[in-house]
């Protein structure tokens, strides 16, 4: 059913209302650190616009040697005035199998009109919330001691220049009901003139690799309507998920 459909997606696309496209599939502790690194906060980026198409590749080995792919593609635009429009679309997985072929969303964030909006192409309808206010990157991972950082430099992607850190993040032996040590490596390519992650690989033996990255960076300025609900839509006040939960 959709209402299924736009509950699993919200809470797969939460990060996209906050102007920063979301990196590969981590732990929440993990991807807090990134955040900390790398000043993912919600803060709105003027001044720096682009369009871009992002692909992220999800790779899980099975015991037995089978492999499990995964990929998410995204269409992402930001404009001179720090609003964003981020188009995903999700494989046929799981409660998202519901829909043939997966499911698509778009999400737009306004900041300029304090809102945010989350776009069903099926019902054509455009659930509105408030943007909150943009606030310091207080939070700091937990376990910060037991990672390590490294300078990576400064290299070219796709264009753009982008600084690189590696952080290695050990689960101590026993921690999590694991004989030995694990070790999940974060490798990070963050661009200081767009603001935003251009490229990220990760390595989790407790779950798979992931490589997220930006291609086809364009630095102009992108149509103004990708920003705006369209006019035939009807637009409702409330968060998706919650409204799926009640029912609706």
């Amino acid at each position: 059913m959709r209402g299924l459909s736009i509950i699993s997606v919200a809470g797969l696309i939460t990060a996209s209302v906050f102007a920063q496209p979301p990196g590969p599939r981590i732990g929440r502790g993990d991807f807090s650190l990134v955040r900390a690194e790398f000043g993912g906060s919600n803060k709105v980026v003027q001044g720096a616009p682009y369009s871009a198409q992002s692909v992220t590749q999800f790779t899980q080995t099975l015991p037995n040697g089978d492999h499990i792919q995964r990929t998410t593609n995204a269409s992402i635009a930001r404009d001179s005035q720090g609003r964003t429009r981020t188009e995903r679309s999700f494989a046929a997985i799981g409660p998202l199998s519901a829909e043939k072929g997966g499911t698509r969303t778009v999400i737009i964030f306004d900041p300029v009109a304090s809102k945010s909006y989350v776009l069903d192409a099926g019902s054509h309808t455009a659930r509105s919330m408030p943007v909150p206010a943009e606030r310091a990157n207080a939070r700091q991972f937990r376990n910060s001691a037991s990672a390590k950082t490294e300078d990576l430099g400064t290299q070219a992607i796709q264009g753009v220049s982008a600084q690189g850190k590696r952080i290695t993040r050990a689960i101590p032996a026993g921690k999590e009901g694991n004989e030995k040590e694990i070790d999940i490596v974060i490798e990070t390519w963050y661009s200081p003139d767009l603001q935003v992650v251009v490229m990220s690989k990760t390595s989790d033996p407790r779950f798979g690799d992931s490589l997220y990255q930006l291609n086809a960076i364009t630095r102009t300025e992108p149509d103004p309507a990708l920003f705006a609900v369209p006019s035939d839509y009807t637009v409702k006040e409330g968060r998706p998920f919650l409204r799926g939960r009640a029912g609706q």
